[in-house]
């Protein structure tokens, strides 16, 4: 029998086959698994334990000085040396910078502008022609109050305004009496004794004007303020005779277009009567004309019937004659009159006839705004005329302070009303004898009397240039005064100015304005100043530090001001505490974090860096990881921790994802609210990047 189909070796062969295929996969999986091992991220972990978690906000700022002091000077000088360093604690007083001896470019600057002073002064002296006395009573300061000049300034106004009054009033009398010589003829009247009678009268009048007079230039500085409200009534009476002016004319407007039919026939009709005028009126200088040449021819016939007549006899003859002259020149007068009052009226109606007014008056008034507009106007004028009512008031009120100042002057008037009742008897009775036909009187006293006006108007003319040339001196005296005195205001304040710099010339040291550290040095020796530069700054005693730094919001939500933050690396400071003072928006970022601001006391300076760290206190969580197992994507935070699965070949471990929420973290541990039981395995760390779900190895 053939080995080969022995059943016995063949089973046998097929045992020792599988036996060793077995074998060969065995050592192949064994090998497997161990470079699959390898290859796989190797994690460490840690089991999640319960714990307390102490929450901190860390942050690192800049000490700042609370209320710095900057320490400056007016003047450019020399830093000659500095008594002091930064961080030195010094007194009010103590030095800080010593200066050289040396004028400051301020103390030029200033002699050289009260050089200047001094010299405009002196030409002001010089070209205002000032007095002695009065320069001198400008630099003593003795010159007169502002009231004073006023007083002095009215006064000669008021000189003024009454010499303008009386060469006004000489100026009209002369024009009178030259009007009165005109109507008397060439006959002479003896009015001797009337003429001295008058004269008496008008000087004892004259000297019961200058009584009158006096006393209201006694009551003239009350009536100033009467003069001011009559003013202002003048203006206001100007405004409502503008106001009512723009009335009347739209008013007139409007009366246009309504009546002007009427008007029309009204204007033929104003034609027609002025025409039977202006014959009236002719036929009547016809008439004048044919009645002087009648008496013209009588009295040519009457010189020939009668030539040893004397001139009184040819004078009163010839008075018809001159009478019928005046009664012909008034009719011509009247006449010319009459005709040129109807022209107008027929210029005026041609006007009418000629242009369409209505429709020119009813554009206008249209164009002034119609109805409304004339309403505003009417409006206007009764504001006006309330305005015009409360100054005519204030002149009521302005009238009754000067009333007891008037008194006088009534007195004086009535005594000069007597004066003028005798030199009005005075002149009644020269009239009586002119009336007489006594005209050689009339004459001369007139011309006497024009000479004594005319004096009066030549010496009136004097005292007015008088009174203005003393109006101009005084206004320019003053001017000058006030001038001067400003100057040497000006000057005595350049002059003090200097001493107080002179002052600072030698030996000038800055000296510390207050108690307090030096906090920083912005000079050195050698260096120059510049007027109001900061040289110094200065943390005053008392005023203490803060410090700033940023935090997220939903840190400084567990942060409250009054805390006290802990200082890191606090055994290199000695004795430094910060408080949290305030939580604001950080300018920066003012949406998503907070500005906290700490007082710092203790031995730190201006400029220095500190790091603080601030929370609450510890509190007990059951879940507690470490701050590197927490994870977070785009789903939310999470941890991974590891699940093992048996296997033939051993246990396998898997990386399986836990959705978290944090709750609290400190620098190492993270509380934490997940779906675990507190036993779990966390992952910490990883060689590789690891996925949820996938396979990792634990080391060793």
């Amino acid at each position: 029998m053939n080995e080969n189909t022995n059943p016995a070796k063949r089973r046998e062969w097929v045992k020792n086959a599988a036996i060793i295929f077995l074998t060969i996969m065995l050592l192949l999986t064994f090998f497997s698994n161990t470079i699959m091992n390898y290859s796989l991220p190797e994690v460490a972990t840690e089991y999640v334990q319960s714990g307390s978690i102490t929450e901190k906000v860390r942050g690192t700022g800049t000490i700042e000085a609370t209320d710095p002091y900057n320490i400056s000077i007016g003047e450019s000088r020399v830093i000659s040396s500095v008594a002091v360093k930064e961080g030195d604690e010094v007194k009010k007083g103590d030095v800080i910078f010593y200066l050289e001896d040396e004028e400051s470019t301020e103390l030029l600057e200033a002699e050289k502008e009260l050089n200047s002073l001094m010299l405009a002064y002196q030409l002001a002296v010089i070209t205002e022609t000032m007095t002695v006395g009065t320069v001198s009573n400008i630099e003593a300061d003795h010159t007169l109050s502002l009231t004073q000049k006023q007083q002095k300034l009215q006064s000669a106004i008021a000189a003024q305004e009454a010499a303008q009054r009386e060469y006004d009033n000489a100026t009209l009398e002369v024009a009178a009496i030259n009007k009165e010589l005109g109507y008397i003829n060439n006959t002479v009247v003896d009015t001797t004794s009337e003429k001295n009678a008058l004269s008496n009268a008008q000087r004892e009048a004259n000297e019961a004007g200058q009584a009158v007079a006096d006393a209201q230039a006694s009551a003239s500085k009350a009536s100033e303020n009467v003069s001011i409200a009559e003013n202002n009534v003048i203006v206001k009476q100007n405004e409502l005779t503008a106001a009512q002016e723009q009335v009347d004319y739209m008013q007139g407007l409007k009366n246009t277009i309504a009546d002007y039919p009427s008007a029309l026939q009204a204007k033929q009709q104003e034609v027609a009567n002025a025409q039977s005028a202006a014959d009236s009126r002719k036929a009547e200088l016809e008439q004048a004309e044919s009645d002087l040449q009648s008496l013209n021819t009588a009295y040519e016939k009457w010189k020939e019937d009668n030539p040893e007549a004397s001139p009184e006899e040819a004078g009163n003859q010839l008075e018809a004659v001159h009478r019928q002259e005046s009664l012909r020149n008034t009719k011509q007068s009247e006449y010319e009159e009459a005709a040129k009052a109807l022209e107008a009226l027929k210029n005026e109606l041609s006007a009418m006839e000629s242009s369409n007014a209505q429709a020119a008056a009813q554009a206008e008034y249209e164009s002034m705004g119609g109805d409304a507009g004339l309403k505003m106007l009417m409006e206007n004028v009764t504001a006006k005329q309330n305005e015009l009512a409360q100054a005519e008031q204030n002149v009521i009120h302005a009238k009754n302070d000067v009333s007891e100042a008037n008194k006088e002057v009534a007195n004086k008037q009535s005594e000069q009303s007597e004066k003028s009742s005798a030199v009005t008897n005075a002149q009644q009775a020269l009239a009586d004898k002119e009336n007489s036909n006594d005209l050689t009187v009339s004459k001369a006293n007139a011309s006497n009397r024009l000479l004594d006006a005319q004096d009066r108007q030549t010496r009136a003319q004097t005292a007015l240039d008088k009174a203005k040339e003393d109006m101009a001196d005084i206004q320019k005296e003053l001017l000058a005064e006030i001038n001067l005195e400003s100057q040497n205001d000006v000057i005595e304040l350049q002059m003090e100015k200097i001493e107080k710099l002179k002052e600072k010339t030698v030996g000038a040291a800055i000296e510390a304005p207050v108690d307090g550290t030096v906090s920083k040095l912005n000079k050195v020796a050698g260096e120059k100043t510049q007027p109001e530069e900061t040289l110094a700054v200065m943390q005053v005693a008392g005023k203490g530090y803060t410090m700033a730094f940023s935090a997220t919001t939903e840190q400084s939500k567990k942060l409250s001001v009054g805390d006290i933050a802990e200082l890191q690396n606090a055994w290199y400071y000695d004795d430094v505490k910060a408080t949290l003072a305030s939580i604001k928006p950080d300018p920066n970022e003012p949406a998503q974090k907070k500005l906290l601001t700490f007082n710092v006391e203790g031995d730190v300076q201006a400029g220095q860096s500190l790091s603080l760290s601030i929370g609450q206190k510890s509190m007990d969580y059951e879940l507690v990881v470490p701050n590197s197992a927490i994870r977070e994507d785009n789903n939310g935070k999470f941890i991974l921790i590891v699940e093992s699965k048996s296997s033939p070949l051993g246990n396998r471990y898997i990386a399986t994802r836990v959705d978290v929420e944090v709750l609290a973290s400190d620098d190492t541990h993270t509380a934490i609210s997940a779906g675990i039981y507190g036993y779990e395995y966390v992952i910490t760390t990883a060689t590789k990047p690891v996925e949820a779900g996938k396979q990792v190895r634990l080391t060793d």
